[in-house]
């Protein structure tokens, strides 16, 4: 069981983001919720308020339930948002802080927390968009098997999904929202730990890290945030719904991507996997980051006949999404390509969100 969490950039006709997600879930609901149902998905805020998030009602056993449910979803959203225009990719790609404005209503007290201790006026917290998986698990045995290939493979779903190389109108790396994202709570690193999260042979372990989080808070009077998701590894344990939530990818162009990335998660996941050591696993997300797949080919090109070996048929047809993204470069390296070759940032913020919109691969 799959369950997918989206987060799009809320936009006028010349995409300059647009802090409206209270008043567009106020419109559906008729008062502002933190989150509100639509369908067969939710429909919630975010800390940014130019930012919001579409999650499943309930988790999908099928691929092609995720796309139909999701991209369904998402055109009846657009149909609450009169003139504005949604955009995928990891960070929004002209925003300046100054410009964001942070979710001021129910749960405000979390963001006060956080600012407190870590400043949220900066990349990493007020311009970031991320494509979360939630895989389901068993029982501690498949979870901790799952949990510590996830952990390996990070770098390279880094490096596939990455899809924010601008940063205030100009190009920064390919993946420049990991980039900020790992040192954004860097007054407690225990709680990103470089996003790559320790090896774990048991709950119990595991459970002690988030003890040792907890009393690194506790000490700064924030209890409000010792929970679970608190914990911003880039795959982490969400014990109140028996799954484990991968963070690192960035959101994508359409949901049709988004769908062919859980292809190569849920694939892979069945492969063996070779121990990596911790310091050669920060280098390749180093290099994920600042190049996308440039470096890392042969590797995902190997991983990627793992994952195609595994894979079932109705998988398979979504892997060539990301086989193309290997071969051909990932969304952020395309982005820079086209902008080199003179393409104009606003035209090509427009076909990104027609891209969303009509749930088509952009190429």
């Amino acid at each position: 069981m799959i369950g997918p969490e989206h987060e799009f950039s809320i936009n006028d006709e010349n995409f300059r983001a647009l802090p409206v997600s209270d008043k567009i879930i106020k419109k559906i609901a008729g008062r502002i919720y933190n989150e509100v149902k639509l369908g067969k998905i939710f429909v919630g805020k975010e800390l940014q308020k130019h930012v919001i998030e579409l999650r499943a009602d309930e988790p999908f056993e099928t691929l092609s339930e995720f796309e139909e449910v999701m991209q369904s979803g998402l055109e009846e959203l657009l149909s609450y948002l009169d003139n504005y225009r949604l955009l995928g990719l990891g960070m929004h790609p002209l925003l300046k802080l100054e410009e964001a404005h942070v979710w001021d209503h129910r749960d405000r007290r979390l963001y006060e927390a956080y600012d407190r201790i870590f400043n949220i006026r900066q990349h990493g917290w007020l311009n970031i968009q991320s494509f979360q998986l939630n895989i389901s698990f068993s029982d501690e045995r498949e979870a901790i098997e799952m949990h510590n290939k996830l952990r390996i493979l990070l770098p390279y779903l880094t490096a596939i999904a990455s899809a924010s190389p601008f940063c205030e109108g100009k190009i920064s790396f390919v993946d420049t929202r990991v980039h900020y994202y790992r040192i954004n709570q860097k007054e407690i690193p225990l709680i990103c730990n470089g996003v790559i999260p320790e090896k774990v042979s048991s709950f119990r372990e595991y459970k002690g890290i988030l003890k040792r989080i907890y009393e690194e808070l506790a000490e700064r009077n924030a209890y409000v945030l010792c929970r679970e998701w608190v914990n911003s590894r880039g795959a982490i344990f969400r014990f109140s719904r028996n799954c484990i939530e991968i963070k690192i990818m960035d959101e994508q162009d359409c949901i049709k991507s988004d769908v062919a990335l859980s292809a190569f998660v849920r694939s892979i996941l069945r492969a063996d996997i070779e121990e990596i050591p911790r310091d050669e696993l920060l280098k390749k997300l180093d290099s994920a980051i600042a190049k996308g797949t440039a470096e890392l080919k042969n590797e995902l090109r190997i991983l990627f006949d793992k994952a195609w070996e595994n894979a079932d048929d109705e998988e398979r047809r979504y892997l060539k999404i990301v086989a193309d993204r290997i071969e051909n470069g990932s969304l952020g390296e395309r982005i820079i390509s086209r902008i080199k070759n003179g393409e104009d940032i606003i035209k090509l913020c427009e076909k990104l969100s027609n891209c969303l919109e009509r749930n088509k691969v952009f190429s």
